[in-house]
């Protein structure tokens, strides 16, 4: 049975090699194409993708430019307004910014100042003739004039007069007067800026630093908030006044409004659109112009198109010369490209994917490669519960053939025995009556070997059947021990052996089958007597352990080693150290003694070492 179960396994492994590569052939091919269908459609979203963000920027573009031109078309007090841009409108009389404070200068400044005509004769007075009493009189009437660029006016002079003359107090009083007239403009100056101006520098002849310090954040903060609409040359000039500091992001956009102002010198064409590049971010300037009026609005580029792409998917704006207007630095080659603006000024927005699929494609190829790991295991599963199977049936046919091959020898001695010496007495060839009895003796034995080796497989086969039945009764199992003991003593003594029990007249009662527990307890001291070869003695014992009684067989022989102390409890199986001493036997006694003792309700327990010896114990339920 050897030969053909290993064919059968080689079969067996061959065919879930090649399931197995079929199998992993087929998931490469669904992969494969399952791939190919993720990249059509993840292709086919990313030009989705593409025209909503074209359209959107398109659509941002022209909500900005229809702002601008509605404006133009209407003109009102209020400059129009976009969400993070800031527009600046130009017209023949005013200057406009929204929001208020969103650049620091404007690229030309329209309210009219205070005629200079009007303090001609009083500066001449202050300068040529150096009377500066009369000067300073002079401008404080005039400081109280109905019209406010004229009291502007006199109350800078008046503060310049009173320095020159050591006035300080009274230089301070007219230039704070003089800034909170605010935005009205003198000497092309909004009141405020110049009035903070003269504090400055008269706390600084008073030697007040820490009050010029003062004033100074607030000429600064005021510069930089936008709070005056000045140029950019006096924006600069007054700001490197009181800092050396950096300046903010709102000067970058003043200064591309300004850049395109001047380098038009004025006259901007009707429409157009613009991006300043620079060391920072990029600016975008977007105009509109007509009738003498203009519109202008600046805004960081990547700020104002940041909500322009959708999803997961990256995106780039550039100019037709390849400079980034807005988006990621670099764009890979596999991007999808769409033109946006107009056709003098063409701007290429690039979009790609991100580099992690969807979420969706993922869920698709784990389920994939979830379906193929599953019929992969299934198959070896299935495949290595056959090949146990097979081993499986191996080892019992060749316990089996074993025990056939077993049994016979059994039946083959006496056999052999009774049968050689039948007819020697049957040709009466023995001369003495002592040596005719000697084999009626020898005859004796060998017939009762025999009917026990028939009972033992009769009970066997009963018991593997599930046909044996079992009598209970009360017994002293001591009694039981006694008996069983007085029966196998003469085979004992053939072998040169002795059975001793321990504590003989200890009396422990056990509801038991009287037969079927002798036929265990024989087997076990059988055992003993055949596996103890160079040990004379073998110990039987019976006690009481808690409520069960416990018969234990104790031999010095060979031992058992643990790793087969669990085996040689089934059918046909002998231990190693049997088959290597060529002793006698089925394989089947041990089963036996353990379907006995499970019948009646016990276990039993094997306490041995290689060399040692062995104790083998049944407990059985005790009757009190």
């Amino acid at each position: 049975m050897t030969r053909p179960s290993h064919s059968l396994l080689g079969v067996l492994a061959a065919t879930t090699t090649v399931v197995t590569i079929v199998l992993c052939w087929a998931g490469w091919r669904l992969l494969d194409q399952q791939r190919a269908i993720d990249e059509q459609h993840a292709r086919e979203q990313l030009e989705s993708n593409a025209d909503a963000t074209a359209a959107e920027a398109r659509g941002k573009l022209a909500e900005a430019a229809d702002r601008l031109s509605g404006w133009l078309s209407n003109p009102s007090p209020l400059a129009p307004a976009v969400e993070g841009a800031v527009i600046v409108t130009v017209s023949p009389d005013e200057v406009l910014v929204t929001p208020r404070d969103g650049l620091p200068f404007v690229p030309v400044a329209r309210e009219a100042s205070a005629s200079p005509d009007t303090f001609s004769s009083i500066e001449s007075m202050e300068f040529a003739d150096h009377q500066l009493a009369s000067a300073a009189k002079r401008y404080r009437v005039l400081s109280r004039n109905r019209d406010a660029r004229v009291r502007a006016g006199a109350l800078l002079r008046l503060g310049r007069v009173l320095r020159q003359s050591n006035d300080f107090a009274g230089a301070l009083a007219a230039y704070q007067q003089l800034s909170a007239l605010g935005t009205v403009r003198t000497d092309d100056l909004p009141a405020e800026l110049a009035g903070l101006d003269g504090q400055r520098s008269t706390l600084l002849g008073l030697g007040d630093r820490e009050g010029e310090r003062r004033v100074a954040d607030q000429l600064l903060h005021g510069l930089d908030s936008g709070r005056w609409l000045v140029t950019r040359g006096t924006a600069e000039f007054y700001r490197d006044e009181v800092t050396a500091t950096s300046q903010p992001e709102s000067w970058r956009l003043a200064d591309a409004v300004t850049d395109t102002w001047r380098d038009s010198d004025g006259h901007l064409s009707a429409r157009g659109q613009r991006v300043f590049a620079g060391d920072g971010q990029p600016v975008l300037v977007l105009w509109r112009s007509g009738e003498g009026r203009s519109a202008l609005l600046a805004t960081f580029a990547q700020r104002f198109f940041t909500a322009t792409a959708s999803g997961a998917a990256s995106w780039q704006l550039t100019d037709p010369e390849g400079q980034l207007i807005a988006g990621d630095s670099a764009a890979p080659a596999d991007s999808v490209a769409r033109i946006i603006g107009n056709s003098e000024d063409p701007w290429t927005i690039r979009v790609w994917t991100a580099s992690q699929p969807p979420n969706s494609t993922r869920s698709n190829r784990t389920i994939l490669l979830t379906m193929m790991a599953a019929m992969l295991v299934f198959v070896w599963g299935a495949a290595y519960l056959m090949a146990r199977a097979i081993r499986r049936e191996a080892a019992v046919a060749r316990l089996q053939s074993d025990f056939v091959a077993a049994v016979s020898h059994e039946f083959r001695s006496p056999l052999t025995t009774v049968r050689q010496m039948t007819e020697m007495l049957q040709m009466d060839r023995l001369p003495t009556e002592e040596r005719r009895h000697t084999y009626y003796r020898i005859l004796a034995s060998e017939a009762a070997r025999l009917q026990r080796l028939v009972e033992t497989l009769l009970n066997f086969g009963r018991m593997e059947a599930g046909a044996e039945r079992y009598r209970f009764v009360d017994l002293d199992a001591a009694t039981l021990i006694r008996e069983v003991v007085r029966d196998i003593e003469p085979q004992a003594r053939d072998s040169g052996k002795q059975i001793e029990i321990s504590n003989p007249d200890a009396e422990v009662l056990v509801h038991a089958d009287e037969s079927a527990l002798a036929v265990a307890l024989r087997n076990l001291i059988d055992n003993a007597i055949k596996y103890s070869p160079n040990q004379p003695t073998v110990w039987v014992q019976c006690r009481k352990e808690n409520d069960r009684a416990a018969i234990c067989v104790v031999d010095h022989g060979v031992g058992i080693p643990r790793s087969e102390q669990q085996a040689i409890f089934c059918k046909f199986v002998r231990g190693r150290a049997a088959l290597d001493a060529s002793v006698k036997g089925t394989g089947v006694g041990l089963s036996i003694v353990q379907q006995i003792v499970l019948a009646h309700g016990g276990e039993i327990r094997l306490e041995s070492e290689p060399g040692r010896g062995s104790t083998f114990t049944l407990l059985l339920p005790s009757q009190a």
